[in-house]
């Protein structure tokens, strides 16, 4: 009798983890999307892409300059492209990574015309909830109006 209310409770304490386990993912998941949601609504131009090739340079203020290059799945805000690329300034020193996995990028484009990249949530991996908000909303993305400062 005693291993059974022993088993009874460890069933219990299973569910319990598992209960707040599902909890934290799914708050987890609504910052992510709450994050998107304010970079899409801030940038001049969102796509998901596959990043193909990045370039290096040393800027002569101590900065590094990287050079993203990107071939482009979906555009679903701004201007259509095959490819695009963009410029990331980094402090000296610290690393860029990248991998070739289709990522959502959220992007500024300069008076100039060329696109870049404004720094911590730019870039967001495909999860479920982002892909459905994105699909839910794909129509009125291009035509969500950029404030002025997010991208200045």
């Amino acid at each position: 009798m005693k291993i059974f209310s022993q088993l009874k409770a460890l069933i219990a304490h299973t569910i319990l983890l598992s209960l707040n386990f599902c909890a934290n993912a799914q708050h987890t998941d609504l910052l992510e999307l709450d994050g998107f949601r304010k970079a899409v609504s801030r940038a001049d131009y969102l796509a998901k892409v596959k990043i193909i090739k990045v370039d290096s340079f040393q800027e002569a203020d101590g900065f590094q300059r990287h050079i993203f290059i990107a071939d482009v799945i979906t555009t679903y805000k701004g201007i259509t492209h095959k490819q695009i690329s963009y410029e990331m300034f980094v402090e000296k020193g610290e690393d860029v990574m990248f991998n070739s996995a289709p990522i959502y990028l959220a992007l500024c484009k300069s008076l100039s015309g060329s696109y870049y990249w404004t720094g911590t949530g730019s870039e967001f991996k495909p999860t479920p909830v982002i892909d459905a908000w994105v699909n839910e909303n794909r129509d009125s993305l291009k035509l969500t109006r950029t404030p002025a400062a997010w991208c200045d």
